[in-house]
């Protein structure tokens, strides 16, 4: 249902997405280049200090750590104090992290560094959703959510380019300090420029201050049911990130055709992202979630009969068509059924199921593949996603109800 402060939004103001480019869209591009600088750089510089492959892993998860503990923290945070103040603060934390980061002479004050780094990296992304989610009409939400996913994407493939060329050529502290100046560029571009339709959020009960328990028992069903929808198809998206990998090397492909077969499904998913939202905007949300995950759970099942190159790239295809066509779509999903009083409590929850499944995959298969093997690993992906097609289809709901087309 339409709630009333959507209702009134509706109502108030003629809904124009060029408003958001520069004061929202354009900060999120910058922190998500920062985070795709940090995926090449972290290991790099912990292989340069001399750490272990266990440091390195251990340092490399502790971005997502953070991210995962203070999620219902951050969400409380937010809910108190508001999203411009969040949200500034969530990009200033990244910058200064970042700083630390490089300069970091140990593994000690590395992981310490990251770890917040990766707090104040959910600050910020909880801060963006749960502002989005207030501001924006429900017959919007799909086009701007999936744009979300859509800049962020695009962020996340720049990103590794420059942090990679930099540390390689320069040194292994030059990526934290190209993060550390673009998220400073973020934070005064956003604490100069207002985002629009702020006076909308001088509705909000700042004072609301439910129990985190209070908040899950009255959303149990969104938390609960539609939860694990959330959580399987996270663990299918960052599957797609371990099993291409492993299964190219089983194969026997190189580097450089694992690159291309990488590089092509994310440029696939990059543009699929303006469609998505106009699908989720026009017919409703499972119309585009619906067949990610039944696309996802489909190219799963086939990696085991890719024996060449060219059979990958064909799945790495389908996988990049199937996370596309999802763009936003779980960004959407949890601003449609987030309560007005207790907004971003509910998202810094919703965020940590999202983590939580993307978190598992990676043991998942590792512990699959390594005990048993890459085939079997793939197929148990795809039994998890067959669960996960169950739920979208016949217990998530439907959470476009439209008085109008926009």
């Amino acid at each position: 249902m339409i709630s009333q402060r959507n209702q009134e939004i509706n109502n108030s103001y003629n809904f124009k997405f060029y408003k958001f480019i520069l004061p929202v869209y354009f900060p999120l591009l910058l922190i998500s280049i920062c985070i795709g600088i940090l995926a090449p750089a972290i290991p790099a510089k912990v292989n340069w200090i001399g750490g272990s492959i266990f440091l390195i892993g251990l340092i490399v998860g502790a971005r997502n750590l953070g991210e995962a503990i203070f999620a219902i923290p951050v969400g409380i945070v937010i809910n108190k104090l508001g999203t411009r103040i969040t949200t500034i603060t969530g990009s200033l934390g990244v910058s200064f992290f970042a700083l630390i980061a490089g300069l970091s002479p140990n593994g000690y004050l590395l992981y310490f560094s990251i770890f917040f780094l990766g707090a104040f990296l959910g600050l910020f992304g909880i801060s963006r959703h749960s502002y989005l989610s207030k501001v924006v009409p429900i017959d919007y939400r799909g086009k701007a959510f999936s744009r979300f996913g859509g800049v962020s994407r695009i962020g996340y493939f720049i990103g590794p380019l420059i942090g990679g060329l930099s540390a390689k050529y320069i040194s292994f502290d030059i990526p934290f300090y190209i993060v550390f100046v673009i998220s400073a560029i973020a934070t005064l571009l956003m604490y100069f420029i207002s985002s629009p339709e702020e006076k909308y959020l001088s509705q909000e009960n700042k004072n609301t201050s439910k129990k985190v328990t209070q908040i899950i028992k009255e959303n149990k069903y969104s938390l609960g049911v539609v939860g694990t929808g959330l959580f399987v198809l996270n663990l299918l998206r960052e599957s797609r990130h371990i099993i291409i990998p492993l299964w190219a090397f089983n194969i026997g492909l190189e580097v450089d055709d694992l690159g291309i077969i990488q590089s092509i499904s994310s440029a696939i998913d990059m543009t699929l992202f303006y469609p998505a939202g106009y699908v989720m905007d026009k017919f409703g949300r499972k119309w585009t979630s619906v067949p990610s995950i039944i696309l996802l759970s489909l190219a799963f099942s086939l990696i085991s009969f890719a024996d060449s190159y060219q059979k990958l790239l064909l799945v790495g295809l389908i996988l990049g068509i199937s996370n596309g066509i999802g763009s936003g779509a779980m960004l959407t999903l949890g601003s449609d059924l987030a309560p007005e009083d207790s907004n971003g409590p509910f998202l810094g929850i919703w965020r940590l199921i999202s983590w939580s499944g993307s978190g598992l995959a990676s043991p998942l298969v590792g512990t699959i593949g390594q005990f048993l093997s890459l085939s079997l690993a793939s197929f148990s992906i795809t039994g998890i996603g067959f669960v996960g097609i169950v739920f979208f289809i016949f217990l998530v709901p439907e959470t476009l109800k439209k008085n109008h087309n926009p």
